[in-house]
């Protein structure tokens, strides 16, 4: 009987406790391994002890927001993949998730989603290659 593979390690950051938790058991459900942090500075310091196989990160939160985790991570990590979700502010959802793309997001989600699409996005995402670093 072959093994099934080790659980997906996942770092989750938003910056709303109870939509962090409610993804964060969608995940879990999903059979990934899931930590989380409320903003961008936390979710960096997590990456400075721990390498992960995906990156979720919601675009608008304070202290740093997404957008420049994401810059961040892939200056520190090239290969990082990474989806980007946002529920939007005073700009539709949809501009700050074309932004991300740029970025280097593999999938953006917008608010609110269900697990249904949540699990693709994060088996679509963990499917591609990471990229090799910049040499």
């Amino acid at each position: 009987m072959a093994s099934s593979p080790p659980p997906r390690t996942i770092l989750l950051v938003d910056d709303e406790p109870a939509f962090r938790e409610m993804v964060g058991l969608m995940l879990e459900a999903g059979g990934h391994q899931v930590t989380t942090a409320a903003n961008g500075r936390a979710g960096e310091t997590l990456l400075e002890q721990k390498s992960f196989d995906l990156v979720i990160t919601d675009v608008l939160m304070p202290e740093q927001d997404g957008l420049a985790f994401i810059s961040s991570l892939r200056q520190r990590q090239p290969g990082a993949r990474i989806i980007a979700m946002t529920g939007g502010g005073m700009v539709p959802a949809a501009s700050y998730l074309r932004i991300a793309r740029g970025l280097g997001a593999h999938s953006l989600l917008e608010k609110p989603f269900g697990q249904d699409e949540l699990l693709a996005a994060v088996e679509s995402a963990l499917a591609t290659e990471p990229k090799p670093p910049a040499s």
